[in-house]
């Protein structure tokens, strides 16, 4: 585990040792599961999979310049070193 430190108000300081005591915790653990919940809130996990869709996503709403090929993902050979279509084989 890593050490941080943080400077917090009393308030805070008095509501986590208020937390912990009422969840028969140690401050620290209780610190460290509101830090992992906050993250999940404001940056959630994703896998894989989904952060590929969410990329793809974001290249649909990419404008492109007029006369630009809509079929490179199917003819990249064509494109990338000549030859012949797909359609034209």
């Amino acid at each position: 585990m890593q050490r941080i430190s943080v400077h917090i108000t009393d308030e805070t300081k008095q509501r986590i040792g208020l937390a912990a005591k009422a969840k028969r915790k140690v401050e620290a653990d209780l610190i460290r599961e509101a830090i992992d919940e906050g993250l999940k809130r404001i940056y959630p996990p994703t896998s894989s999979a989904q952060a590929l869709l969410n990329l793809a996503k974001l290249a649909e709403q990419m404008p492109t310049k007029p006369g630009t090929p809509n079929d490179v993902s199917e003819n990249h050979d064509y494109y990338a070193w000549g030859g012949k279509k797909k359609s034209e084989r």
